[in-house]
């Protein structure tokens, strides 16, 4: 779905769900404790259960960031992004959320919404949040974009649109877009689209469908 409250300014330019239940098994036999040493069974079985509970917490702490991938480094300037540049960049970005945001210089509501992004990825970059921003501004443009990043302290990857047909992709993004900017789509680990914004978004509702796709 993509949203696009009432009143939210915009320009106009030409959860996995969780699986069944665990079940615990019965055995088909079981054979009956001796006389007088069920507690010293049953407190032994208990201080090992104990331990073994304190060392999986303790490896799933150590190792639950590991498991993000490392974040492909940012492209030099401002790249030209065609659709093939688009498919490799949500590519690299498997393994993490992605958060992609169209936005343009002369465009207010995204120069706006702008430094809600660099928080937002600054907060959550190292649990897994990649930001990808594609500027939807002029060829001689770039000096303006590169200059409005900078200032924003903007440090993820940062590209210029070069596609030859944007009607298509944007009905390949989601149909639902008008075209209108700034527009976000928020991407899980697997790649799949989860959340669209038309407009601008303040931080509060990117984190709120940010945080329960985070590793």
């Amino acid at each position: 779905m993509l949203k696009n409250p009432p009143g939210v300014p915009f320009c106009r330019q030409s959860t996995p769900s969780p699986g069944p239940p665990r079940l615990m098994k019965t055995p088909a036999a079981v054979h009956p404790l001796p006389q007088g040493g069920e507690g010293k069974i049953a407190n032994g079985l208990a201080v090992a259960g104990f331990i073994s509970c304190l060392a999986a917490l303790l490896l799933c702490a150590g190792c639950s960031h590991s498991t993000i991938p490392p974040e492909p480094p940012p492209p030099r300037g401002i790249v030209d992004l065609d659709e093939t540049g688009w498919e490799r960049t949500r590519a690299q970005q498997r393994g993490r959320v992605l958060l992609v945001n169209f936005w343009a210089t002369w465009c207010d509501p995204c120069r706006e919404e702008f430094p809600d992004l660099v928080r937002l990825y600054n907060t959550y970059r190292s649990r897994g949040l990649s930001v990808v921003a594609i500027s939807m501004d002029e060829p001689e443009s770039r000096p303006a974009i590169e200059q409005f990043l900078n200032t924003q302290g903007a440090t993820f990857g940062s590209y210029r649109q070069h596609f030859k047909d944007f009607e298509a992709l944007v009905n390949s993004i989601n149909p639902r877009w008008g075209g209108a900017i700034p527009a976000t789509f928020l991407y899980d680990r697997e790649g799949r689209l989860v959340e669209s914004w038309e407009g601008a978004t303040p931080f509060e509702e990117f984190e709120t469908a940010v945080k329960p796709l985070l590793p």
